[in-house]
Parts: structure tokens; C-alpha cells; sequence
């Protein structure tokens, strides 16, 4: 043989590294587009990208439709969240969303990190 044993391994090597890199240079020329969707935005689109952005809702002034958008809140639970904050001038503390009627400590803690009071 012309190419001792270790010859043999190395040109080996060194020509699957020239094959991967190759496999690669071709998938990233000939990689699909990353297109946009077109049409009208979703109808929560600005809240979600608002919510995003947004570390913390404040409670005393997110609408029923931004307090949707919130865990384990619903259509009816955000309308009672703020039915009960008019009824009682606004909220002083997170904790006092155990008096809106269906917020127990379980929703309460799940809702915590995401709501403030301002």
C-alpha cells in the first residue's frame, strides 16, 4: 500500500469534514425564504406584541379584553375582575383579586409575575 494505516484515518477524516461543510455551504445557498403573511393582523395582534414587551399589566387599568389575555382568565372572570374594580375604586394590592368571585390562590399565584398595581 502507498498510505500507512494513520494516512488512511486522517485523509478520511479530512474528507468528510470537506463533505459536511460542503452538504452545508449548498443548504445555505439554496435555503427556502423566510416570507411575511400578508392581510389584516389578527384581532389581538397589538395587545399580544403589547403583552410581549410588557413585563407586568396593571390590573386598575387593562380593559376585560386585555385581562383576557392573562392566565386562566376568561371572557367572564375579566369582566368580574373590572365590575369589581369599579365597584370598589380600584385595587391597592395584587392580593386583594381574591375578592373578585372565582380567584382563589392557585389563579392568584399564576396571575402574580404577570399583573401590577400602579
Amino acid at each position: 500500500m502507498w498510505l500507512t494505516e494513520r494516512e488512511r484515518v486522517t485523509l478520511t477524516v479530512v474528507g468528510l469534514v470537506a463533505l459536511v461543510g460542503l452538504g452545508v455551504l449548498v443548504w445555505w445557498q439554496h435555503r427556502p425564504p423566510i416570507t411575511v403573511a400578508s392581510g389584516p393582523p389578527p384581532p389581538y395582534a397589538e395587545w399580544d406584541a403589547a403583552l410581549q414587551d410588557a413585563t407586568q399589566v396593571d390590573i386598575n387599568q387593562a380593559t376585560a379584553a386585555e385581562l383576557e389575555r392573562l392566565p386562566d382568565i376568561g371572557p367572564s372572570l375579566a369582566g368580574r375582575i373590572v365590575a369589581y374594580r369599579q365597584a370598589h375604586g380600584g385595587f391597592q394590592r395584587i392580593d386583594e383579586l381574591l375578592g373578585v368571585p372565582g380567584i382563589g390562590p392557585k389563579t392568584l399565584e399564576a396571575l402574580r409575575e404577570y399583573v401590577t398595581v400602579k
